[in-house]
């Protein structure tokens, strides 16, 4: 049985398993990321964890999802946001030095897609978009069994395609961004402009204020599903995947979230995306992109 290092970099924590063929996870755990000198640290904190990972399995390589803009093929830190100084690192070269494995790197909103289609809710299936709601709006494209990467590894930035004619501003420079609508922020923007007050609130907060039946928490969360299908409905037009994976904090509602998103969804695409392009919740949750890292590691997908 084949074992992979597998690690999942994010802005707050790094995340990290042995991951077998069978889809098990082993030694898993996570640690904090590091605030500075991160490229010497980071490389550092993954090979140590490799080395202890191989006192107990035979690791055959390695792969790394990763928060930012990432260079698949070199394996190349191209842009973070979230990690400051982790912009241009060749993680795969330094983390190769000091292993002696082969390394892989990949985006973690793809890497989550990867995971997806192997273990979660796109297995079998070869055209998949996965969406992570949060903060922004995250995308990740699949076509025909191939991960879509695009000509500067920039493909899959649903959240930035504009939804609104001189919408809202966004801090990517743009406006009517999608993910300015449509994510976790944006519900709890639209929750706020409705109760007159900035008070501090997260997602979860307003979706128990739903339940206890509150006016403006309903209202506000009928606004985000509403500008959500838009976005569902254009992706739907533009790649027909067999299914739109959503992921994320909120989707934690289950079966009442995703059969409103459904029904607002079928209200708006043409009819004949309705079988065709199937809106499901994500399964893995904060296991996909360690998932993804396996797959993508043994070139699971065809490139």
């Amino acid at each position: 049985m084949g074992y992979r290092a597998c690690f999942d970099i994010g802005g707050t924590f790094i995340k990290f398993a042995v991951v077998s063929e069978a889809g098990e996870l082993f030694l898993q755990g996570k640690t904090e990321t590091p605030t500075k000198d991160v490229t010497m640290y980071i490389p550092q904190i993954l090979s140590e964890k490799v080395a202890y990972f191989r006192e107990y399995y035979p690791i055959e390589n390695i792969g790394i999802s990763s928060c930012g803009i990432v260079d698949h093929n070199k394996g190349v830190i191209l842009f973070s946001a979230n990690i400051e100084g982790y912009s241009g690192l060749p993680l795969a070269h330094e983390i190769s030095e000091f292993t002696g494995l082969s390394v892989s790197v990949e985006n973690d909103v793809r890497s989550a897609c990867l995971g997806e289609m192997w273990l979660g809710a796109a297995q079998g299936k070869e055209n998949v978009v996965l969406l992570t709601l949060g903060t922004g709006v995250g995308g990740a494209i699949i076509q025909n069994g191939r991960l879509v990467s695009g000509a500067g590894n920039l493909a899959g930035e649903l959240g930035h395609m504009s939804i609104i004619h001189n919408g809202e501003n966004c801090p990517c420079g743009g406006k009517g961004c999608f993910e300015r609508y449509a994510s976790t922020s944006s519900l709890i923007r639209y929750y706020q402009t409705i109760v007159g007050k900035e008070e501090s609130i997260d997602g979860k907060e307003i979706m128990s204020k739903i339940k206890q039946g509150e006016t403006a928490a309903i209202k506000a969360y009928q606004e985000f599903i509403d500008y959500l299908s838009t976005g569902l409905v254009n992706i739907a037009h533009l790649f027909n995947p067999e299914c739109i994976i959503i992921g994320g904090g909120i989707t934690e509602q289950g079966e009442s979230f995703i059969n409103e998103v459904n029904s607002k969804y079928k209200e708006k695409v043409m009819p004949l995306y309705r079988e065709s392009t199937k809106i499901v919740l994500a399964e893995l949750h904060n296991d996909a992109a360690l998932y993804g890292a396996f797959v993508h590691a043994g070139n699971f997908v065809k490139k």
